[in-house]
């Protein structure tokens, strides 16, 4: 199953959908969120399949050679070899202000540890070829992390909001190619030979 890498990517965007999607109660700062600048629709565009591609690189690197690492060994490898590398690459591209960095590191900090918390049990099942634990810890981190975007909704959409200087930055970035040739498939690789390691 190609559900390895794709957990952990799965998530977040699931976390960008619930902190733009509509509620009952019509908040107004919800609602600013689909007010999206032609630039931003393009960049779907730009991205194209390099992620399924990224997710196949993973899957015959890693799964097809027999990983026997699990959701959490995987998750810590993320968070400590992987999450503040990109994040720091990330931040100066897109030129994020330090208000908006300290706002995004405190909701993933606090995201973590709640995934953490109510996901651990569920997180020792094996990273590749368990479509139905894969699913289950992606269904326990989402009720984990949903209360923890509303709470901080209001100023993360602040954080967000979309224009056209802001969203050609990202295309600029995910235009890049030794993003997604080199740099990401480097972070699998070195996951890979972890995994040679301990098998």
């Amino acid at each position: 199953m190609k559900f390895s890498l794709s957990m952990v990517v799965a998530s977040a965007a699931v976390a960008s959908a619930a902190s733009v999607a509509p509620s009952p109660s019509g908040s107004p700062e919800i609602a600013n969120l689909f007010d999206i600048p032609k630039s931003c629709l393009e960049i779907p565009q730009v991205v194209g399949d390099k992620p399924l591609k990224l997710m196949h690189y993973f899957h015959t690197q890693v799964c097809e050679k027999n990983c026997s690492a699990t959701i959490n060994e995987h998750n810590q490898y993320l968070e400590t070899s992987v999450y503040p590398q990109i994040m720091q690459d990330v931040n100066q591209k897109l030129g994020v202000s330090a208000s908006d960095q300290k706002l995004f590191n405190q909701t993933h900090t606090e995201i973590v540890a709640a995934v953490k918390k109510s996901c651990s049990s569920q997180g020792e099942k094996p990273l590749c070829n368990d479509l139905q634990g894969a699913f289950n810890w992606g269904t326990c981190a989402f009720k984990a992390y949903q209360p923890i975007i509303e709470k901080h909704i209001k100023d993360l959409s602040g954080a967000v909001k979309l224009s056209d200087e802001k969203c050609e930055k990202v295309k600029e970035l995910d235009s890049d190619q030794a993003i997604w040739q080199k740099t990401l498939p480097g972070y699998i690789d070195n996951f890979a030979k972890q995994c040679a390691k301990e098998n």
